[in-house]
């Protein structure tokens, strides 16, 4: 350790590499380009997330994490490592943390009678420079034009989910406003956060409780693993060619620093050496016009240079049922279900009843082919939605000529049935994309407050996996299905009892009813509750205040009381 590798060896592993290997293998030298994102693509990929993406997300905080941490990257060319858990270092547990963060409500200096929050981080975790050194402090000020856009707004929707607010003042958004005038002879009033979070990170992984409910994790930092699938899986549904990783908003932030002067660039990027910034940035002058004497047409050259210039939001998100009758009969697929048919057949006119063959090794075997299944179809399936995907962003454009030619241009407009209204009113409120300077500072204000009511508002809104894309919503609010009282006896027999007493699930969630009785029971017995309770257990029908004490009373009463059988 500590120790340079050899010079001699360091020479023969380049020769092997670079020389022997590739002409042995026809290795490719070239690499493969990632576009930048642009403030438009950022505005778009941002309102979709919120409002109108249907990728599940373990907890609403999680969805705003990701959020917030494409914003910081766009805002500060930060690496993903500085702001979350790098892979490189998943025992540190060392991100972004509480203590990192200043916040504070500061005189305008432009119009001292106008307060506004200002905020200031320190990355710390610079690559090379880890904890070592001056760490390089950024600044975020408001942004009240899109509210969506800015990262101040996070930050104080995680400091109430964490309580992280030293005064027992705010307890509140509007006591953010209500309690931080800034006394006459100061220009700022900081905002402090309590010592036992400052070493809690800001961007937290989801987990599971002692009840299998999800939850935000009080101290496992987020890792850039489950950061990148889900930016992945974001940009997919988006509508993004190529949906990259999330470098490419640190590239979108340093195609815009690359006329600042040497020494300033390399402390913004966290580079050594200046030669290194040229692999960010492609050519984003117009030479066209430059050789021609013209004005530089700047509008198109950065259209060009962006992933947005592909992006396409009616690109193929899942197969259809066709597509997925189709792929069943999959030779290799056929005959892997073949095998496992005939060895459940077997099994049943054995035991003649499968349960009974457990412990056997013809069940392990059985439980061998059966997951062979599982995986064989999920491999085929993602080669297919892959393909399918390709195929259109390779053939769109001769798709949309011939709808021209046709007279019958291609018109899309996106499926909102499974994205949850009360998001979309999140959204549009807060992005209004509007001159801020031409809005009343009270309402700026109210904004503000209104968003953030409603942000946490959210976290109690949750909606679980199985049922992301089940659920049709409508327009109702929240208010008007929780005033819609339920009978003591069902009507349908076919919700789930424990669903409807889980109090931060969304109320239209829980009154999901089922298709038939056996989905159902393979649905509560998900939840896997205990055969007894020792303690008792109060029935979860809203109303109900029966204590019962094992599962088969409980089912019992479900049954008798509320007319659903379990």
């Amino acid at each position: 350790m500590n120790k340079a590798f050899p010079h001699r060896l360091r020479r023969e592993m380049t020769h092997l590499v670079c020389t022997t290997l590739t002409d042995e293998y026809d290795l490719d030298l070239g690499a493969k380009a990632q576009a930048p994102v642009s403030i438009d693509d950022v505005l778009y990929s941002t309102y979709h997330l919120m409002a109108l993406c249907t990728v599940w997300f373990p907890t609403v905080r999680c969805r705003h994490q990701h959020s917030t941490l494409r914003k910081m990257m766009c805002s500060t060319s930060a690496r993903p490592g500085t702001l979350v858990l790098s892979s490189g270092y998943m025992r540190s547990n060392d991100a972004l943390k509480w203590g990192d963060v200043e916040l504070y409500m500061v005189k305008n200096p432009e119009d001292p009678t106008c307060h506004v929050l200002l905020m200031r981080v320190k990355h710390r975790l610079n690559k090379g420079r880890r904890n070592k050194g001056v760490a390089p402090v950024f600044t975020y000020t408001e942004r009240n034009d899109n509210l969506g856009l800015c990262v101040i707004q996070d930050i104080l929707e995680y400091a109430f989910l964490d309580e992280a607010f030293a005064s027992e003042h705010i307890q509140r958004p509007r006591d953010i406003w209500r309690y931080t005038s800034v006394p006459e002879h100061r220009l700022s009033t900081p905002i402090h956060f309590k010592d036992s979070v400052k070493d809690t990170p800001v961007f937290r992984h989801p987990v599971r409780d002692s009840e299998g409910k999800w939850i935000t994790d009080p101290q496992r930092a987020l890792s850039y693993a489950r950061a990148r699938e889900h930016e992945i899986a974001t940009s997919k549904a988006a509508g993004y060619k190529e949906p990259g990783s999330l470098y490419k908003y640190r590239k979108g932030a340093a195609a815009n620093l690359r006329h600042m002067d040497e020494h300033s660039r390399n402390v913004v990027m966290g580079h050594k050496r200046s030669g290194t910034f040229a692999y960010y940035v492609q050519v984003r002058d117009d030479t066209q016009s430059a050789f021609m004497g013209t004005p530089a047409r700047d509008a198109l050259l950065n259209l060009s240079s962006t992933a947005g210039l592909t992006r396409d939001a009616s690109a193929p998100q899942d197969l259809s049922l066709g597509q997925k009758e189709k792929l069943e009969q999959t030779p290799e697929l056929m005959e892997a279900k073949r095998e496992c048919k005939a060895l459940r057949n077997d099994l049943i006119a054995r035991y003649h009843q499968i349960c009974k063959a457990k412990g056997t090794m013809a069940y392990a075997n059985y439980q061998k082919l059966r997951n062979n299944v599982r995986s064989k179809r999920k491999k085929i399936y993602e080669t297919a939605k892959t393909d399918s995907r390709v195929e259109f962003f390779e053939t769109v454009g001769n798709h949309i000529i011939e709808k021209n030619y046709q007279r019958d241009p291609i018109t899309f407009q996106p499926e909102l049935s499974h994205a949850i209204p009360e998001r979309k009113a999140i959204a549009d409120l807060e992005f209004k994309n509007r001159d801020a300077d031409a809005v009343n500072d009270a309402e700026l204000v109210e904004d503000r407050i209104r968003s953030l009511e409603l942000r946490l508002g959210l976290h109690l809104l949750n909606v679980p996996k199985a049922l992301n894309k089940r659920v049709k919503w409508h327009e109702k609010s929240v208010d008007e299905v929780f005033e819609a009282t339920l009978p003591m006896q069902s009507e349908t027999g076919l919700e789930c009892p424990v669903c409807l007493g889980i109090p931060n699930m969304h109320p239209q969630v829980r009154r999901y009813t089922y298709a038939r009785k056996d989905t159902l029971q393979r649905h509560f017995a998900a939840h896997d509750i205990s055969r007894t309770f020792r303690n008792g257990r109060l029935c979860d029908y809203p109303g109900c205040d029966t204590v019962l004490h094992s599962l088969s009373r409980y089912k019992y009463h479900q049954g008798t009381i509320h007319r659903i059988f379990l």
